[in-house]
């Protein structure tokens, strides 16, 4: 009996042995993967805190607004200490913007000027004439009060209530001599607080 001869032992070629051992050599060097770059250390996270400067406003200033600096107060008044006052208005003037009375007064016959200086006349319809002008060469200048009122009366019979209506300071310095007697009333600092003038019929 005769027995097959044993053929050539096969070998694989070194290339094919090599180039696992090269693919694996690379892989470990790369850290098998292209997109997984080796870091150079540990990230650092930067903060960045803003400086905020805040400016305040200026506060603003408040005008004053005392009696003292008003233009009426600072007018000069010929009445100062009086009440009130009775006459004729013979002009009205203005000044530094405050109106000015000029008066021609006049006196109450039977009661002296320190009466009616002091506590004024009645506004009442009446047929007399209880006024009288004694001198017409002597005007005093009497400054208006920003509040001040100006009040009409007209006397339609002796019998009858009187009527009345608020008007403005140049309509009752227009009025003629038969309704023209005014009585105002005075504020400490000698300033027009109201004027009325007397219904006579």
């Amino acid at each position: 009996m005769t027995r097959p001869r044993p053929g050539p032992a096969v070998t694989a070629p070194a290339a094919l042995l090599a180039a696992p051992a090269a693919l694996l050599t690379a892989c470990l060097l790369s850290a098998c993967g292209a997109g997984d770059s080796p870091s150079a250390g540990p990230p650092v996270t930067v903060t960045v805190t803003p400086t905020v400067t805040v400016t305040p406003s200026p506060t603003p200033s408040t005008p004053s607004t005392s009696a003292a600096s008003s233009p009426a107060a600072d007018v000069h008044s010929d009445v100062v200490g009086r009440s009130y006052d009775l006459g004729t208005i013979v002009d009205v003037t203005s000044s530094g913007g405050t109106p000015v009375i000029v008066l021609d007064r006049w006196t109450v016959t039977g009661t002296p000027d320190s009466e009616v200086a002091a506590n004024g006349v009645p506004i009442r319809v009446h047929a007399d004439a209880p006024y009288e002008n004694l001198n017409t060469r002597t005007t005093f200048r009497v400054p208006v009060a920003p509040e001040a009122t100006f009040t009409y009366h007209h006397c339609v019979s002796v019998d009858q209530p009187m009527q009345s209506r608020s008007v403005s300071l140049q309509q009752l310095a227009a009025l003629d001599r038969s309704e023209g007697v005014i009585l105002l009333r005075l504020d400490g600092r000698g300033r027009v607080t109201r004027a009325d003038n007397d219904p006579a019929c």
